[in-house]
């Protein structure tokens, strides 16, 4: 689950219904607070559209410094992101609920899959990819957690991304005295030692 509770982080790359904070503070004391148009703007009271979206929260806080700001010379501008929007992620193949999902900003992957009910009896674990803009971002070996811990490729999504989740490839299965006797996915170019240590190695 996304914490929504964290600080949005400056690099958060603003997007149309993200609510912005604008505080104004010394000489004058004003709280401005706007939600991004559809078409990427924040109007600003008295002074007019200004062009945020694509930008972080850092690249946002300069704009504005340089363009409301200079309205208010004698006064210190600090902008923050109130409120997040949500995205559209399409999550297709074998999954249990493929489908569209409107999920928070801040969700990645991994919470992407479990909406949609984690990989089917034929989803692949190891080859989970990731498309944004037609092109490949990220690809996911769930493996690599389980038994590493490691989340390489759980990038945060981005509004229209496509998670990809094809057949597996070969399953194997391993019985006898190993710790961890069942069927396990193997991916092109593993051998018998992978099966023993994805098996939990010997037993006694």
């Amino acid at each position: 689950q996304p914490n929504v509770n964290m600080a949005v982080p400056p690099t958060y790359i603003l997007g149309p219904g993200d609510q912005v904070m604008i505080d104004i503070y010394g000489a004058s004391q004003q709280t401005l607070i706007h939600t991004i148009s559809p078409e990427g703007t924040l109007t600003i009271p008295s002074y007019g559209p200004v062009y945020l979206s694509g930008l972080s929260v850092a690249a946002a806080k300069k704009k504005l410094k340089s363009t409301v700001g200079s309205r208010y010379q004698s006064s210190n501008l600090q902008v923050s992101v109130a409120n997040t929007r949500t995205i559209q992620v399409n999550i297709m193949g074998e999954v249990r609920v493929p489908g569209t999902y409107r999920l928070s900003a801040f969700a990645n992957v991994f919470y992407a899959l479990y909406r949609a009910g984690g990989t089917s009896s034929l989803g692949t674990l190891r080859n989970i990819k990731v498309y944004r803009d037609e092109e490949v971002v990220a690809v996911i070996d769930l493996y690599d957690y389980i038994l590493n811990g490691r989340m390489t490729g759980n990038v945060n999504l981005q509004d229209n991304d496509i998670i990809q989740v094809g057949v597996y490839d070969r399953l194997v299965g391993i019985t006898g005295s190993v710790r961890r006797p069942m069927f396990y996915e193997m991916r092109e170019g593993e051998s018998l030692a992978s099966l023993i240590e994805y098996a939990g190695d010997f037993t006694g």
